[in-house]
């Protein structure tokens, strides 16, 4: 029997503003799907181009073409990546909708049939978006709750801006330049930032920029890992970035949900790289969904829920930065709103 399916556009508002090299935003729209009992979330990825409206536009197209879903979720993915190429967000929200609805039948929570060693010590990162210095400070000190903050970086200012930081908290910190470094400024800065408490660097360079990365790695005298982020999708990427970066930042809007999530950590081990598990911006239900895979990466950056002023869902739960997993069937995530 088909299941029933429904399919939303949900604007997210932000609770500030939220800067990157690549510009500010004050809202995000991303799409929502239910399969049946499951529900997934989708969040485009806009500098690949994506958008909300296409993606809601092709999971029509698809869902009454009446797919098996049935059949294995890596199965399912493939196909509807092969129908529509580079539509990973869209995949993320149908592998998410697999996954909650494969939970709810079950009567258990995903990690549970994962098996996954979930521990109480497991901490994120909080997002600090690139801003004036005064701007940057004011929220530093709202975050003071979280052990571990990331900077975005990427302007004109971006040293002043982590001293300032670093004279204001002792915490850890994890810097995202998103692009906007060139080689000799990442090389030159690279011991000046474990001076001020950097523990990773994450996407300096244009993901084109392979042999800059591969530079990097040889003059790299700090202990700072370097982790690329928007230069790897899926698991066809992860051997291309061996030996050019210490690690990956899997996101599940990326790779296209939480199947190809798992391999891309599989064969990232076997490549002897370090793993940041990251998101968008997204409500509850695409971050517990990313929490599952917390016990088996390196560093974590779930904040995505917690920057919104509005979440349509209720989840996993940011509690001074340690993630409280719900016990709920599935994902574990419940439409509120």
């Amino acid at each position: 029997m088909q299941p029933t399916w429904q399919c939303e556009i949900r604007e997210l508002p932000l609770r500030d503003p939220f800067g990157l090299s690549r510009g500010t935003r004050r809202a995000v729209k991303n799409l929502f799907l239910r399969i049946g009992e499951g529900w997934g979330e989708g969040a485009p990825i806009y500098y690949h181009g994506q958008t909300v409206e296409r993606m809601e536009f092709l999971a029509h197209t698809w869902l009454s073409e009446k797919p098996d879903f049935n059949r294995p979720v890596e199965i399912i993915v493939a196909g509807l990546l092969e129908r529509f190429p580079g539509e990973t967000a869209l995949a993320q929200a149908v592998d998410l909708a697999w996954h909650d609805a494969w939970g709810k039948r079950e009567g258990r929570p995903l990690y549970r049939l994962w098996n996954t060693p979930f521990r109480a010590d497991l901490i994120s990162s909080f997002t600090i978006g690139l801003d004036n210095l005064e701007t940057v400070l004011r929220k530093v000190d709202q975050a003071e709750s979280y052990p571990i903050l990331k900077i975005k970086v990427g302007g004109e200012e971006d040293f002043p801006i982590l001293e300032a930081i670093h004279a204001r908290t002792r915490k850890p910190l994890y810097v995202d330049a998103n692009e906007g470094w060139s080689v000799e400024q990442t090389v030159e800065l690279l011991p000046k930032l474990q001076e001020l408490g950097v523990r990773v660097l994450e996407q300096p360079l244009p993901r084109e920029d392979q042999e800059g990365y591969r530079r990097i790695q040889e003059t790299n005298r700090s202990n700072i890992p370097i982790i690329v982020d928007e230069g790897v999708h899926g698991p066809e990427d992860i051997e291309t970035w061996a030996g050019l970066a210490d690690g990956i930042n899997i996101k599940l809007a990326k790779c296209g949900g939480l199947a190809r999530a798992r391999q891309m950590i599989h064969l990232a081990r076997q490549q002897g790289m370090r793993i940041m598990l990251g998101c968008m911006i997204e409500s509850s239900l695409g971050i517990t969904a990313a929490a599952h895979l917390a016990p088996w990466v390196d560093f974590l950056d779930l904040d995505g829920a917690a920057l919104l002023a509005n979440d349509p869902f209720q989840g996993m739960v940011l509690d001074h930065g340690r993630l409280l997993m719900p016990h709920r069937p599935g994902i574990g995530a419940v439409r509120v709103k």
